[in-house]
């Protein structure tokens, strides 16, 4: 088979939104008016994203603020997410092809009692968080509940100071709450900057009967962030990843997607930093010379949930250098793809995900810069790779390959 890319590079800018969308009113009512992009660029006072606007960010987000660029390099468009909520585990499963797994929805107050006892079996101390709370103290130096940043009923996190205790002994009482616990997600969250005092007390119970620490109040978001995201539910076998895996492609993570994605024989990178990231990009670039690479840049999506517009907008300047890196390592016959999971809205007034339409962009030195109909779904993008690759198709999905114009290699 001729195909059109012999690698593929998949950029996920995390909480990058670009206006909500419309069923928010009906499902979302927090989210109505969010509009990640352009409320970030307004809070910045503007903001210029050379690369990202030579490629048409602004040419799809006209409002934002950003440069319309009147003949984008890139194909671009906009995609709507393609699953219910907004959600950095969901959005990057329907990304790589599979529908939103099927698994039990509670509060962590639901398996509290079993979650204690394990605990206990394994030798760890564990009491109440304080009067009226269902999370746990454990060791006196972490909290176990619900994760308030996420939708309720979703997801369980265990917190902890790494000025107190060892990220090791963290990700240890999150493995045995995952051993229990029916939800999708378990996320292992370290910091420094704080102490086990600090943690326990910004430990709260919310009105949706979510009770875990609040990581915004707790300062958790920051450059000193560690997590790890144990999951189950997820369906590898019909992912294009697992796909290409099983085709003979390489495979590389990076960023929080080598957290979010079960792949096996993939190579891992799950780096938090942007810096990071990027700098693990740029060695894939230069090894990895077919197959596909995908990357999350996280540090966008803390800074939402800080409701640090400030700090977005750094995010943004940074990653946007980092595009500019990217493109002039871009072969012939290479395709990148740029987009966002949901919104993140730092100045929308609450610290969860927005429910937005994310960006697409679609570069390659041989890809006309056109517009693209909008994508009912994230799941396009695995449908496209598995179109371009020849390998057995994803479980979900719209290929937009044949609206990527083909012309002569041109430099970025």
């Amino acid at each position: 088979m001729q195909r059109s890319f012999e690698r593929t590079i998949v950029l996920v800018i995390d909480g990058l939104g670009v206006g909500a969308m419309p069923d928010v009113a009906q499902v979302r009512p927090r989210d109505v008016g969010a509009d990640t992009l352009a409320h970030v660029v307004k809070a910045a006072g503007g903001l210029s994203l050379p690369h990202l606007e030579r490629l048409g960010l602004g040419t799809i987000a006209p409002h934002s603020g950003l440069r319309v660029e009147a003949n984008p390099i890139a194909a671009h468009g906009t995609c709507a997410l393609g699953y219910q909520g907004a959600d950095t585990y969901l959005g990057h499963q329907v990304l790589m092809g599979s529908r939103v797994p099927d698994v039990p929805e509670e509060l962590f107050e639901e398996v509290r009692d079993r979650v204690a006892q394990a605990l206990r079996d394994a030798g760890h101390r564990v009491e109440p968080a304080g009067p009226g709370l269902s999370a746990l103290r454990v060791d006196d130096a972490m909290i176990v509940g619900d994760n308030l940043e996420s939708d309720p009923l979703q997801t369980y996190h265990t917190v902890g100071s790494l000025e107190d205790v060892p990220y090791e002994r963290i990700v240890e009482v999150a493995t045995i709450l995952r051993s229990i616990a029916r939800v999708r997600r378990i996320v292992a969250m370290g910091g420094r900057g704080f102490r086990a005092a600090d943690v326990f007390r910004c430990t709260e119970l919310r009105p949706t009967g979510q009770c875990g620490v609040n990581n915004v109040a707790l300062g958790l978001y920051t450059s000193k962030y560690v997590v790890r995201h144990l999951t189950q539910g997820t369906r590898p076998d019909v992912q294009v990843t697992t796909l290409l895996r099983k085709a003979g492609w390489p495979v590389a993570l990076i960023g929080k997607v080598a957290d979010v994605i079960v792949c096996e024989g993939a190579e891992k990178a799950p780096h938090v930093p942007t810096g990071e990231v990027l700098e693990a990009v740029y060695e894939a670039l230069e090894r990895i010379p077919r197959g596909l690479i995908a990357i999350n840049v996280q540090e966008t999506d803390l800074a939402g949930h800080d409701q640090d517009a400030a700090r977005y907008a750094a995010c943004l300047r940074q990653t946007d250098a980092g595009i500019g890196r990217m493109l002039s390592m871009l072969r012939p016959s290479d395709l990148l793809m740029i987009t966002g999971d949901h919104g993140n809205d730092p100045t929308i007034g609450h610290d969860k995900h927005t429910r937005e339409f994310t960006p697409l962009l679609a570069y390659g030195p041989r890809v006309a810069g056109r517009p693209l109909a909008r994508r009912e779904s994230l799941a396009d993008i695995a449908m496209t790779i598995a179109e371009n690759f020849g390998i057995e198709r994803p479980e979900i999905g719209q290929s937009f390959l044949r609206e990527l114009v083909l012309e002569p290699a041109r430099a970025a």
